[in-house]
């Protein structure tokens, strides 16, 4: 790196017409690079840090001619006169060109916003209405698989679902161009998760410093609120931005679960609603680019999320009802007092040069985590012919997460080929301390028989390469992965002592064919893994109440998926047929205990699962101002587990999905907008679980005023209280059911103010990990 500082130069120039008056926000392309320059109000400009000649310049100005010129070492000050360009001045031709809002790519399917009513929307509802893309109590998935990775400009998030969500929903819709699914991820990407989507944000080719302020009312059960804000400043070498929100409130989980107990001729009926004040929430971010010349740079930054204090008091009656004249027998009454610590971080540094076709990029991550929860749980017990009595236990639990990640990029592109190769090394540490406490005589004493300490370290080291190759109407891309995973875990209580390594391969093949104008064929094959998250490996018990609990699975397995899929697209229809076989998926069971009347909650492997589907896609314009997106799909789902009794058994089902939804401009103006959506699930699988049908409804308006600068938005969701589950199990000794539904019907005021220039885009998000993701 020293010869660049010490030999880079630097370009002055200046740009005016023929008329010799300055010409303003020229741009100046060098060396057919991305890195764009403007002229500034006195026609002006300046290319800092050139580390080699000659080096060739494009300057562009609406209705003048291009001006292109090679530069020697020694011509470092240059006067630019621009011509009017005559055959852009025809006044009675024009010209419309659409961008299809779908477009078929070989490894993925790419959804078009640019330019349409859908950036009036955030990121989160324009996810809704994206292709392939399901959002279910909250959740997203693809085809119907939540295991997913979502990136921003090919960048991982390293958030919760619930974060993410919030992320998004402060995200504006104008900065978004568009939304990539790639169900069959290719060798570049880690082998974690089944599907990736990757949300890509407008480049930033303008100088100059934007904000905004907002601020949010949510009101579903309870209030909630965000103030926040978010600033950008960009030069020709730097790109900074930042935001930062506040949110409060209250979170509503309802639940009404009821066990059956077969051979005591018994039925226990569980409400709970658990209410969750969240008053302190940070969510903040800051992402950095310095341009060191004009093919390298250092993109740094960190983000981060702080909630130190989420507590709540629980009351859980449960009744016990005898199942032969349904009279109620016994009863008991848990009351629990929860609070919870969580402190997330993660930073980034990566260097990016390129030299002709050539790019090398080296990434750094570091991230940390701290969470605790204390919970206090007193029963009252009433049990028929059985005095009064009350019990009384506490948990305390500590988790630490540290983990590091280094990963060095190679890529070599031109009009036909594309050569990608890479190397990766990441470690991961988790120490999590569980102390428990035995509150029966009055006091809070130790007990050390369920007490554990469980530490965790994984180390990987992976390779990749990747080719992609043009000729006629043929494309074709393949690579390989290789994945080798080292694993160590320690519990005292139960003693467990685990260490693995393996060594997985990771082939992609892609093969596509252009028919004709507007019509496309291709075939797909990707195997993944899917990696357990480190809490699911730990084998302590922690107890919900007196008669639950959860327990982890040292020996859980790595999920291995297989994809195939083949494509077919006419005039913007995209048509898929896919089939997924899925080794040892992991998944959360409850399974009832007839002999405690305990209901365990496992996180463990079934036997495998396989998925067989179709889906279709299409985007239209009935007019300029008014757009509607239709998705459906219809999947055959099978998964087999093994049951209580060692039988394997098959629980399988024909689930179908629907999304439509419509763009409306309202004026002329374009500062009214309306956007109404509905999405149906039907009935759908788990395990040994089935879980029942939804539907979701949702209205958005949006109105910009005081040209622009300020925004309002009305939203209503599940407007008819239908995004609700019910999920069940009836088998063997196993009969159960459980009614969840999670506060989605509420209505949200939205308000903005923008201020700066706001077509200054906000720097590109550092790169995130697997690893991280796995929080």
């Amino acid at each position: 790196m020293f010869p660049i500082f010490i030999w880079s130069q630097n370009i002055k120039g200046h740009i005016e017409n023929e008329k010799q008056e300055p010409i303003s926000e020229g741009i100046i392309q060098i060396n057919d690079n991305k890195n764009l320059y403007q002229s500034d109000k006195n026609g002006n400009f300046i290319i800092n840090d050139i580390a080699t000649f000659p080096v060739s310049l494009i300057i562009k100005k609406s209705g003048f001619q291009d001006y292109e010129l090679t530069l020697e070492e020694s011509d470092l000050s240059l006067n630019i006169i621009l011509k009017k360009d005559t055959l852009k001045s025809i006044e009675a031709v024009t010209i419309k060109a659409n961008k299809p809002l779908l477009k078929r790519k070989i490894d993925r399917l790419e959804f078009n916003i640019d330019n349409t009513p859908l950036q009036n929307l955030n990121a989160w509802d324009i996810l809704k209405s994206t292709p392939n893309v399901l959002v279910k109590n909250e959740e997203l998935s693809v085809r119907g698989n939540s295991q997913i990775i979502v990136t921003i400009n090919d960048k991982k998030t390293l958030m919760t679902q619930e974060q993410l969500k919030q992320l998004l929903e402060n995200t504006d819709g104008n900065n978004v161009s568009s939304v990539e699914v790639i169900t069959n991820p290719p060798a570049k990407y880690e082998a974690e998760g089944s599907a990736i989507i990757n949300i890509k944000m407008k480049k930033n080719i303008l100088s100059g410093y934007k904000g905004r302020i907002s601020t949010r009312y949510h009101q579903s059960i309870y209030a909630k609120g965000m103030i926040g804000t978010s600033q950008s400043y960009n030069t020709g070498k730097w790109q900074l931005s930042g935001n930062y929100n506040f949110v409060t409130g209250d979170y509503v989980r309802k639940n009404f679960d009821v066990v059956t107990f077969e051979n005591d001729k018994t039925r226990w009926e569980s409400d709970m609603t658990r209410k969750t004040h969240a008053h302190e929430q940070h969510i903040y971010n800051f992402s950095g680019q310095y341009a060191v010349d004009s093919l390298s740079t250092v993109q740094f930054g960190f983000d981060g999320y702080n909630a130190p204090n989420n507590n709540g008091h629980y009351k859980i009656p449960t009744n016990i009802y005898n199942t032969e004249n349904n009279q109620l027998q016994s009863n008991y009454l848990t009351s629990n007092q929860k609070n919870q610590f969580n402190n997330s971080f993660n930073s980034y540094l990566v260097f990016d040069k390129k030299f002709g076709n050539n790019d090398l990029t080296w990434t750094n991550n570091f991230s940390t985590k701290k969470f605790k929860e204390n919970q206090e749980i007193a029963t009252l017990l009433n049990f028929a012919d059985q005095p009064e009595t009350n019990n009384r236990f506490a948990n305390y639990n500590i988790q630490n997460i540290s983990l590091y990640s280094s990963q060095l990029d190679y890529r070599f592109s031109n009009d036909k080929l594309t050569l990608e190769s890479g190397l990766k090394y990441s470690f991961v540490k988790n120490q999590n301390d569980l102390n428990f406490f035995n509150g029966t005589s009055g006091e809070l004493i130790p007990d050390l028989s369920k007490s554990n300490l469980f530490n965790y370290k994984e180390n990987i080291f992976a390779a990749y390469v990747s080719s992609e190759y043009k000729w006629g109407k043929w494309e074709m891309k393949g690579g390989l992965r290789s994945e080798t995973t080292i694993i160590k875990t320690n519990s005292d209580n139960p003693a467990v002592e685990n260490q693995t390594t393996r060594t997985g391969i990771f082939p992609t093949v892609y093969l596509m064919y252009n028919l004709k104008d507007n019509q496309q064929i291709g075939f797909s094959y990707g195997k993944r893994i899917d990696r357990p998250n480190y809490d699911f490996l730990n084998p302590s018990k922690s107890y919900y109440n007196l008669y639950s609990y959860f327990q982890g699975d040292a020996y859980l397995k790595s999920t291995i998926i297989h994809n195939l899929s083949l494509t077919y697209t006419v005039k913007n229809w995209n048509f898929e047929t896919y089939y997924t076989y899925i080794k040892d998926p992991s998944m959360e069971i409850s399974v009832q205990n007839p002999e405690t009347f305990e209901t365990v909650y496992n996180y463990t492997n079934i036997d495998h699962g396989q998925n067989l589907g179709a889906n279709l896609s299409k985007s239209f314009s009935i007019k300029s101002f008014w757009k509607l997106n239709i998705f459906a799909m219809g999947e055959y789902q099978q998964n087999y587990f093994m049951g209580t009794d060692n039988i394997l058994y098959k629980n399988d089902v024909f689930f179908y999905h629907a999304n439509l939804s419509t763009q409306i401009t309202l004026d002329k103006a374009k500062t009214w907008d309306l956007n109404i959506s509905y999405v149906y699930n039907s009935k759908t699988i788990q395990g040994s679980f089935n879980i029942s049908d939804s539907q979701n409804t949702n209205i958005i308006i949006n109105k910009k005023m005081f040209n622009k600068r300020l925004e309002a938005g009305l939203v209503f969701n599940d407007i008819f209280r239908t995004d609700r589950n019910t999920i069940s199990t009836n088998y063997a000794n196993q009969n159960q059911y459980f009614k969840d539904y999670r506060d989605t019907r509420y209505f949200i005021i939205n308000l903005k103010y923008n201020f700066g220039n706001q077509k200054v885009k906000d720097a590109k998000s550092g790169n995130k990990t697997d690893e991280q993701n796995r929080f």
